[in-house]
This record gives C-alpha cells, sequence and structure tokens, in this order.
C-alpha cells in the first residue's frame, strides 16, 4: 500500500529516505531486527530527517530548557508490532521508539515538540497511523514506517478534539479511531478514508441530536476484525464524568455492512481493551475482579471463556479515560502471545502458559521543554493597596466615582491623581449609586448576623446616613429613579442566602422593590429572578435588569400585570466558559443603550458591544454574542470586573482591579480591542489601608521544634518572636533574648510550621456584597492551616478578602489566589492575547498566581505560556483526569498541576520528567482523579468530628451535606493508597509535592488530606515536609513562609501530640499563630499580644430543624445551579 503524499515525489527524490524505505520493507532473512534500525548510518540519519518540511512541528516555539535522562520504565505506553513480528513501536512522554521484540536500546523514530503517542502499523508495515497535537491540536496522523514524511488525516483545524485508540482496516485503505470533543464528553467511533481524510461517524455520542448526559454513547479501544467486515470496542453509556457504580463497559461488535450494534458479552467486571488474534478466533479483553483489572481470553466460536493473566495495570474507568481504558496490547503475529505495557515494563504474554516474559530496554529521553516559570515571590510588608474595587459609578456630571471597597463606601475625583475619600456611614456598606443631583448616594449594608438595609447618605460629609428599610433583608443593587424621590433595588431572603452553599454560579433569586426616600415606605413590584444589573429604562416610568440571559425591562409602578410589569427586551447569552458545556449561557453582565439598540456586555472579563435586532414578529430577539454572526465588538484586552453606561449614555465605564476607565462611544472606531482599550482614560482609585502588624516581642520556650528547615528539630528550644517575624530558634539559653519579653513555658509541647493549603477553595464565601466575617477563613486558621492559596476563584472578589485580613478587618488564614481562572474564552489565539489577558492578573491583580484551566489546543497553551514568562506569572493547571493533557502541560512549563494524574501508578519515565521539569504536585487526595477518593472513608470514620471546636467554624448543614453525599467504597476497592504511594515516590524523588484539600470541609478536611497521603507509605516528616514548606515552594512563597527560620514570618503551630510518631496528631493543636498573633486553636480567641476574644458565627447553636432546612435549602439552590458545580477546579 502507497498512501498518497504531497511530497511522494520530493521524497523518492532523496536517496537517504530512499534508502529507508527499501531497508525497512526488504529485511534481510535471519535479521533479529530491521536493517534500518540496526544500520547506525540510517540512524544517525533519523536527526537529519527531523527537520523535514513534510512533518516539521508548527507549535508555537518555546525558549526554554532541554532535559536529558535515560529510563528503563514506561507508564501506560500504547505498543504495536510489526506485521514480520520484528519490529515493537511503543510511546513513551510523547515520542515514539522502536525496538527489538526481546529488547535491547530504544530508537526514537518521532520526536519533536509535538505529543505524538498510540502509534499502530499499517496492515502491511509500511506506514504508521498515530495521534499528534503538532499543528496546534490533536489530530490522526499518517507516516512512512521511519517515522517520516507524516501528513494529517483528520480534519480538525480548530478547537480542542481528543482522538484516541486508532487502527487499520484490514485492507489499509481505512482508519477507525475514537473521537470526542468536549461539549459533549462522551467518544465516537469514527471512520476516515486514508487517503482523502473523508470522515464517517459510525457511533454517534449523540445519535438523537441531543441525548442527555447519561445516555450518551461511547466506543473506546477499536480493532476491526480479519475479514473486515465488523469493528469490536469497548462501550458505555453516558460521558467521560459519569459516576456510579461499575462496571460502566462491556464489550461490543459493530457490523460495517448494516451499522448495526451488538453485544459480544456482559460479564460482572466488564469488558475493556478487546484484542483480535489475525486469524479472528480469539478475542483477549480487560475486566474487573475482585477489584483487579485483569485479562481473559474468550473463543469467539464456542465462547469458552478463562484468565489469562491478573493482575494487569488498574484500567481507567474511575478516570476520564481520555488515553483509553488501558493501553493498546497486541496479538504477536503467529498469535502465540500477547505484548502489553505492565508495570512500568514491556511484557510478551504467552497465551498458552500465561506466563510472562520480560522486554527490557532503555530508552534516551530529550524533551526541548518550556521555561521554568517557578518563583518565590516576598509576602509585601507595606501598606494595603486595595487591588479591586466594585461597582464604579460616575456622578451625573461624569467628575466624580462612588465605589465600594472592603466594605466601606468612596468618592473620589474623576481624574489621575485622585485621593479616594471615605464616607463616614457605619457597618459594612456596599454598591453606591448616585442621585440625579449628586448630592446624594444610595447604598446597602449587609451582615451575616443582622441582614441587610437600604440607605442614602449625603456627598458633602455632613450630611448624615438615614435607613430607608424597616426590614432587614439581603438588598443589592440600589438605584435612585428619575427626580430622586424613590430608591429601587432588588430583596432576597436573608434566609436562603445565608444557607446557600455557593454564590459562585449567579446572583440571588430576587424581588423587586421600590422605597420612598421621604419615609421608606416599600412597594413589591414582583420577583424578577435570578437578577443582577439593573439599571434605568428609557422609559422612566419603567427599570431594566439582566436576568437568566435575558434583559427585561419593569414597571416601577405597583400594580401593573403582565408584560405592562414585565417585558423581555433581548435574550443574550454565549459560549461558556467550562469546556464540559457547548450550550449558549448567561453572561457575566448586560446592559442596554438608552435607544435599546445597542448592548453593553461582560463575557469572558472581556466587554463588547453588541448590536441588538429589531424585534421581528412580535418576539424579541436572541444574540449569541459568541457567535461571529451576532457582530458583537470586543473593545477591551486586558479586560474589566465591573462596567456601566455613563449617566449620559455617551460613554462607557468600566474597572478592572482598582483602576477606573472611562470611554466615549465616539472612540470606538476602527482598531483591535487593544487599540480601542488604550483610548480610554484609566484613574487609580488607590485605597489604601495600614497593614496589619502585631508589636510585641514572646519567647516560646521548652518545646520540640520541628522546623522544615530539612531535618532540623530543635529540642526543648528557644523560639523569639518579634512583632510578626521569627527573630531566633536555638536551643535553650542561646538566644539572646530583648529586655521586655514575654517568656511562655512551652514544656512538653511540639510546634511545627503553619500548614500551607496548596489547592484551596474558599467556596462558601458570600460574593459582590462580601461577608466581613466570613467563616472559610477563620476555620482553616483554627485548624493551623495559616495559608492557603485558592486556585480558581470564579470571580476576583477574592482580593477582597484577603486584603481585608492583610489590613486585620477580619481573622482569617492569609488568603492568596489566582483570581478567576483562564478558561476555553479567554482570548489566547496569540503571545500578544495572552499578555494582554494575563496583564490583569499581573499589573491590576498584583498576584504572580494564575490558574489555566483547558483554555483550548495546545498552541492556545503555549501561547498562554509565553505570556506568563513575559509579565513574570506562575500559571497552574490540572489535566482534568486527561494525562495526555498532564503530560503536554508538563513539558510546555507549567508551574504546577493540580490534583493527581489519573493514572496510577506511574513509573521512572513520568517520575524523572517531574522531578527534572520542576511541575509542582499537589494530588488533593479528597477529590481524586483516577480512582474513588478517601472522603467517604474519613466522613464515616469520622462522625465525631463534628464536635464543639467543628461547631464553632463550620454550618452544621455544610459538614453534613458532605457528609451524606461522600461515596463509600469496600476497603479493597479504595485506590487512593496507591496515588499516594505515587505522590510519595514524587517527593522522594525530589519533586515538588505539596498538600491542599479542595475546600471539602474548610480546615478540617486539610488534616484527612494528611491522613490519607499516609495510606500510601509516606513518613511523617515526609507529609509535613510537604505541608509546610513543600506547599510554601508550590504557591511561590519559600522566602517568607513553610519553615521556622529567622526573618520568617512567625506562621506555627502548638501541638500537645508528636506529629512525626504520628501524622493523626497534627489534630492535637493547642495554639496557632499567625502573622505574629497568637491563638488559642479551640476558640480562636486571641491570646497575644492583645487578649481578644472570638466573634460568635451567626450559625453557631442551631438546632438540628434548622440544620435539616438549611440542607434543604441548599440542595434547592444546587439543582437550580445545575451540575455545572460538580466539575472540580
Amino acid at each position: 500500500m502507497v498512501v498518497p503524499s504531497p511530497h511522494e515525489n520530493w521524497m523518492f527524490r532523496s536517496p537517504l529516505r530512499m534508502a529507508i524505505r527499501l531497508s525497512w520493507r526488504e529485511p534481510r532473512k535471519g535479521d533479529v531486527v530491521t536493517k534500518w534500525l540496526a544500520s547506525s548510518a540510517i540512524l544517525a540519519s533519523m536527526a537529519l530527517l527531523a527537520g523535514d518540511p513534510a512533518w516539521a512541528d508548527t507549535l508555537p516555539p518555546l525558549t526554554g530548557r532541554v532535559i536529558e535522562y535515560d529510563t528503563s520504565e514506561v507508564t501506560w505506553p500504547a505498543l504495536d508490532v510489526a506485521p514480520d513480528g520484528r519490529i515493537i513501536l511503543f510511546d513513551l512522554l510523547g515520542d515514539i521508539y522502536a525496538l527489538a521484540p526481546e529488547g535491547g536500546k530504544a530508537r526514537p523514530i518521532i520526536t519533536g515538540a509535538a505529543f505524538d503517542t498510540q502509534p499502530v502499523f499499517s496492515p502491511d508495515g509500511s506506514h504508521i497511523a498515530f495521534v499528534s497535537d503538532r499543528d496546534g491540536r490533536e489530530n490522526l496522523w499518517v507516516a512512512d514506517a521511519d517515522g517520516g514524511n507524516a501528513r494529517r488525516v483528520s480534519q480538525d483545524e480548530s478547537g480542542a478534539p481528543h482522538y484516541g485508540s486508532p487502527a487499520w482496516s484490514p485492507d489499509g485503505r481505512t482508519l477507525y479511531v475514537s473521537r470526542m470533543i468536549w461539549g459533549v464528553l462522551a467518544f465516537e467511533l469514527w471512520s476516515l478514508d486514508v487517503a482523502t481524510g473523508k470522515a464517517d461517524v459510525l457511533i454517534k455520542a449523540q445519535p438523537n441530536g441531543d441525548d442527555p448526559h447519561p445516555q450518551r454513547r461511547n466506543a473506546m479501544g477499536v480493532v476491526a476484525s480479519p475479514d473486515g467486515k465488523s469493528l469490536y470496542y469497548a462501550t458505555k453509556a453516558g460521558t467521560t464524568w459519569s459516576s456510579g457504580a461499575l462496571p460502566h463497559w462491556t464489550i461490543a461488535r459493530f457490523d460495517l455492512a448494516t451499522r448495526q450494534q451488538h453485544t459480544v458479552m456482559t460479564t460482572p467486571g466488564g469488558g475493556m481493551r478487546p484484542v483480535l488474534s489475525h486469524d479472528g478466533r480469539w478475542l483477549a479483553y480487560a475486566t474487573r475482579e475482585a477489584e483487579q483489572t485483569v485479562m481473559r481470553l474468550r473463543n469467539l466460536a464456542d465462547g469458552t471463556d478463562r484468565l489469562l493473566h491478573g493482575p494487569l495495570d488498574p484500567d481507567g474507568q474511575s478516570g476520564g479515560y481520555y488515553v483509553d481504558l488501558l493501553p493498546r496490547m497486541v496479538f504477536s503475529a503467529d498469535d502465540r502471545g500477547i505484548y502489553l505495557g505492565l508495570a512500568g515494563g514491556l511484557k510478551r504474554l504467552d497465551v498458552a502458559t500465561g506466563a510472562l516474559a520480560d522486554i527490557p530496554f532503555e530508552a534516551h529521553v530529550r524533551h526541548e521543554m518550556g521555561p521554568e516559570l517557578r518563583r518565590q515571590h516576598r509576602i509585601d510588608t507595606g501598606p494595603v493597596h486595595v487591588r479591586v474595587i466594585q461597582t464604579p459609578h460616575l456622578s451625573p456630571d461624569g467628575r466624580k466615582v462612588a465605589f465600594g471597597a472592603v466594605g466601606r463606601i468612596y468618592l473620589a475625583d474623576n481624574r489621575k491623581g485622585a485621593r479616594p475619600r471615605r464616607l463616614d456611614v457605619p457597618g459594612a456598606a456596599w454598591q453606591p449609586n448616585w442621585s440625579d443631583d449628586g448630592r446624594f448616594v444610595t447604598y446597602v449594608t449587609w451582615t451575616a448576623s443582622e441582614g441587610g438595609h437600604v440607605w442614602i447618605v449625603g456627598t458633602d460629609g455632613k450630611t448624615p446616613p438615614r435607613r430607608l428599610t424597616a426590614q432587614a433583608a439581603y438588598y443589592s443593587e440600589p438605584m435612585f429613579l428619575a427626580g430622586g424621590r424613590d430608591v429601587v433595588a432588588f430583596s432576597a431572603s436573608q434566609h436562603d442566602r445565608l444557607y446557600r452553599s455557593a454564590e459562585s454560579l449567579g446572583p440571588m433569586p430576587s424581588a423587586l422593590v421600590r422605597l420612598s426616600v421621604a419615609d421608606g415606605t416599600m412597594t413589591a413590584l414582583g420577583d424578577v429572578g435570578a437578577a443582577m444589573d439593573l439599571r434605568r429604562d428609557a422609559d422612566p416610568a419603567r427599570v431594566r435588569y439582566y436576568a437568566d440571559g435575558w434583559i427585561s425591562s419593569h414597571a416601577v409602578a405597583a400594580g401593573a400585570q403582565g408584560e405592562a410589569a414585565a417585558k423581555r427586551v433581548v435574550k443574550l447569552v454565549a459560549r461558556p466558559d467550562s469546556q464540559y458545556f457547548d450550550a449558549p449561557a448567561p453572561l457575566k453582565n448586560a446592559q442596554l443603550s438608552a435607544d435599546g439598540r445597542t448592548a453593553l456586555v461582560r463575557y469572558a472579563s472581556q466587554l463588547y458591544l453588541v448590536p441588538v435586532p429589531e424585534v421581528k414578529d412580535g418576539a424579541a430577539p436572541t444574540v449569541t454574542v459568541s457567535d461571529p454572526a451576532s457582530g458583537a465588538r470586543r473593545i477591551t484586552a486586558i479586560g474589566a470586573d465591573y462596567m456601566d453606561w455613563a449617566p449620559d449614555m455617551r460613554s462607557l465605564v468600566w474597572s478592572v482591579g482598582s483602576t477606573v476607565r472611562t470611554l466615549p462611544l465616539g472612540a470606538v472606531r476602527d482598531g483591535l480591542p487593544a487599540a480601542i482599550e488604550k483610548r480610554a482614560s484609566s484613574v487609580l482609585m488607590d485605597v489604601v489601608l495600614p497593614r496589619d502588624v502585631p508589636k510585641g516581642k514572646l519567647l516560646l520556650r521548652g518545646a520540640r521544634v520541628v522546623t522544615m528547615k530539612g531535618d532540623e528539630i530543635v529540642e526543648n528550644a528557644d523560639l523569639l518572636i518579634i512583632d510578626n517575624r521569627i527573630a531566633g530558634i536555638g536551643a535553650k539559653g542561646t538566644l539572646t533574648v530583648p529586655k521586655g519579653t514575654l517568656v511562655r513555658d512551652m514544656t512538653g509541647k511540639f510546634i511545627v510550621p503553619g500548614f500551607v493549603d496548596a489547592h484551596a477553595h474558599w467556596f462558601e464565601t458570600r460574593r459582590h456584597i462580601l461577608d466581613i466575617g466570613h467563616w472559610d477563613f477563620a476555620a482553616n486558621l483554627a485548624y493551623g492551616v495559616t495559608t492557603g492559596l485558592d486556585v480558581q476563584t470564579f470571580d476576583p472578589d477574592v482580593f477582597g478578602y484577603a486584603d481585608m485580613i492583610d489590613a486585620g478587618l477580619m481573622t482569617g488564614q492569609r488568603a492568596f489566589s489566582t483570581g478567576e481562572g483562564v478558561f476555553r474564552t479567554s482570548p489566547m489565539s496569540s503571545r500578544d492575547d495572552a499578555i494582554a489577558t494575563l496583564r490583569r492578573y499581573s499589573d491590576y491583580y498584583k498576584t504572580p498566581n494564575i490558574k489555566q484551566y483547558m483554555v483550548g489546543d495546545r498552541a492556545e497553551r503555549r501561547h498562554l505560556i509565553e505570556g506568563a514568562q513575559a509579565l513574570g506569572l506562575m500559571p497552574t493547571t490540572e489535566g482534568a483526569s486527561d494525562y495526555r493533557l498532564d503530560l503536554t502541560q508538563m513539558l510546555d512549563g507549567y508551574a504546577g498541576n493540580e490534583h493527581s494524574l489519573p493514572i496510577a501508578p506511574i513509573h521512572d519515565d513520568v517520575i524523572q520528567m517531574l522531578v527534572r521539569s520542576r511541575i509542582a504536585t499537589v494530588p488533593t487526595m479528597l477529590v481524586l482523579y483516577g480512582a474513588p477518593g478517601p472522603l467517604g472513608a474519613m466522613t464515616a470514620g469520622h462522625q465525631q468530628d463534628f464536635d464543639g471546636k467543628l461547631s464553632r467554624f463550620v454550618p452544621e448543614f455544610t459538614f453534613a451535606g458532605k457528609r451524606d453525599s461522600a461515596q463509600w467504597n469496600r476497603p479493597d476497592g479504595q485506590g487512593f493508597a496507591l496515588f499516594a504511594r505515587q505522590a510519595s515516590d514524587i517527593g522522594s524523588a525530589g519533586g515538588v509535592l505539596g498538600v491542599g484539600a479542595h475546600g471539602v470541609v474548610q480546615g478540617l478536611s486539610y488534616h484527612w488530606e494528611l491522613e490519607a497521603m499516609a495510606s500510601g507509605g509516606a513518613s511523617p516528616l515526609q507529609i509535613l515536609h510537604a505541608a509546610t514548606i513543600g506547599s510554601a515552594q508550590v504557591i511561590g512563597r519559600a522566602l517568607d513562609l513553610g519553615s521556622i527560620e529567622p526573618g520568617k514570618l512567625a506562621d506555627l503551630l502548638v501541638l500537645d501530640r508528636d506529629p512525626l510518631a504520628d501524622i493523626r496528631n497534627t489534630r492535637s493543636l493547642n495554639l496557632v499563630m499567625q502573622n505574629g498573633r497568637l491563638y488559642d486553636a479551640a476558640t480562636l480567641g486571641e491570646q497575644w499580644p492583645r487578649r481578644k476574644p472570638r466573634e460568635a458565627q451567626w450559625f453557631e447553636g442551631m438546632s438540628k430543624r434548622e440544620v435539616a432546612a438549611a440542607m434543604a435549602t441548599a440542595a434547592r439552590f444546587e439543582r437550580a445551579q445545575g451540575n455545572a458545580a460538580s466539575f472540580e477546579y
């Protein structure tokens, strides 16, 4: 068979290429290995062929590092054997190697920046098919058997498709392959004409076009029957995120003539990865038996079935199966053996006896990696400059700005050099908005314990605030109506807000109310749904808002009914941020111009102007902003956090970080978004707060101190704290103790550095109108987690919480964050796009940490690396249960990998890459990819954990919801110990290893994470290393945190029992010191340098009936939010 190629004629004119082709096709009889592999001259030529334009990588180049090493182990190798049995091909870390069947030196035949995997020989041995992302995204490729002259067969030009497990038809004219796109989340079975690339979908994921997730069809691991009439594969209903009891998969046969699927077998353990003998008589397949994966052999003629070998490596049923359920296995040419990867090696399994024979090999790994972006950053010590202001509104004359920040209301001139002035109002105040004459602003207050109200206050600094509402509730977005006699606002239930599990996926369901400025009389105007962006309508008797994707117009007079009360104007939606959904979803914000012909929207944190179509046939139009046909025009490159039309409707106003920008509509002319954005005026609203630094000198004397400076342990230690820094550590009596130092006896205690949560999520925090005493941060501190990094927050509100903690306005752990994740909707098609998008983080949020969450294809992910390198950012990421994605991001230079790799065990090839690449591993054992996590075991074994301490820091309904929904698994089915061993192996080999609890149960679950890591055999010292200095290195703060050394910040824990004897002794917390303040761990009452009791939380003392009602409320909101909340970040 000859595969047509645009380079075919050129290739045959190359003597070197011709020699390789001939030597491959005509092996000398009796050779142990084909001539092209044995010939040193031709092997040397392969390096020259790597530059051929026929198959050169076109990925964006990265300036980085070269790493090289030798390995004799391989993880999850997909392998094939040449038809003559003389060559084994296998993939290793994105390169394809050739090997003699008896082993030896493996020779790379396809290398480079591209990730090339799953090679499979054509029936005549002259070509190989493989999956590659060399053109920026995954496609199916064909090359000559020597790896040269590659060309693309599939035709995906955009997006991020996944291809898996290719197979040839017996005549070599067709390739079969599994293909998935993210919005579908199920692998279809495709056939591709090798010559033309023409595709035919044989098994559709959604045969009816709109099949829901549980009914979608999958086909994986296809193999063609020798007669070419049928295909065998594993199949299941569901998606890559389907859960439920195993097994999920069965073996099926597809009749190519009738296009009908027939079940081949249904076994208690399921069926995976079918392997056919060359004569079509035998079918080997994988299944589960007693929680282990084994291989069985079935005679297709008579149905007899026997165990062939077990155990195999664990299969992929509990993960995303993006690299199939098991890697490719294949019968030997004589059908007497099966070649497979197992336990890090290559093996030959004797079909008759089940005996395994090793195929020893050694491979040289060489990769040109992306830049090393891991950096250590100093923690700010000066005044706190508030990083994100909220809801800026221009005054009617455009000369001033009103905005909220850290629970305070500010006014400032709208010009450079502005000095924000705080209005003197009581309580935590938010969302100021101007009266038409500029003499007043209306605003809301809210606290968890007292609820909220609507207020007005004079802007002159003399007219005192006046409350308009009589009944406390959750009010938001107050706005004066024309004439200034009334204020309208959204009103929602205080009860519902408190008991809502999370607010990250949308606003509260609300009602619209009108308040008399004169006497506060409230008029209810009707329910408006999950509404936001309350603005005036062109008709002064109406207002507009955006709810559930619709901009609606609502009457402000009481008693109106039907469309007279609320009328939908236009639906504005767009492709969602998440890869897991393709159906258009509501935007972040949407507001109409005065004439209703243009909408200003915020989508993917960027601003767009969108033309609004005219109403046709009485139906309000729908506009999908992400559709190029919508005419939407992006006007920002860096982005926006809040947006508004100016009062005169002739300018656009937005904020990013603490900067307010104003852009006249006339300036929105030709040009790219970056050029348009630069035409806006920019004013920094620099709100400055004093940083909380305690004053005093404290000596902790007599404890055993595990410093985490190497393996250093100081017995009977003196530990000196001055202000918020460690001033000295040494044996008792060896330090110079300043006069006036308070000495506190710690005899019999154990001191370790404060824990660092390298993968935190503060899911429960209130958004937009913040909770200045929120329990997430206090709960973590009470359990010894003195620092956390939230690695995806959905919005920038978390920076407000962090600034309040740094300024001493609330008590909690030190709160670092990546801010909102960088998703597929973020502009990332070039290096310039990446720099503009990421500048929002570096220049405005002032965070060095960012989270990339599946932004798109490999080219886009590499552009993000270019942007991060240019701006000095440290990007972390995750594979979302996709092993190939994990490895490519490792190779491209990402600084961190969140969650576990979905495959265990990994072997020397991957461990060396992790260690040498310096990519951090944070396995999050409680939220595990690749196996059921330990949450069920932890909650089942810790019923007593909802004790007096936890009840002070975590609402019982939150804990009960996690406990009651946790999946229990039989002890031999709890595979998390294998992943814990994997993490331990990475750390022992010198990799960067941290601990992250994923916000499962704030504070407490960090200790569960430590216990889960111990299940893999790690010593307490190794686990403590990961929890302290290791995690500090992961988040880039090891210069100030993670160990007890002079000059570092005073974050430490005092324990009653020795953690080196048993890691569970970390639960014996007695005292917690964070930033030099010493707290009672049981109550978080401050003991030094102040004596300050903790303020009670609103949920303390809840009755069982109240807990049950709260759980029902939380469940109702989760159902309303849909399953988007179930995916992990």
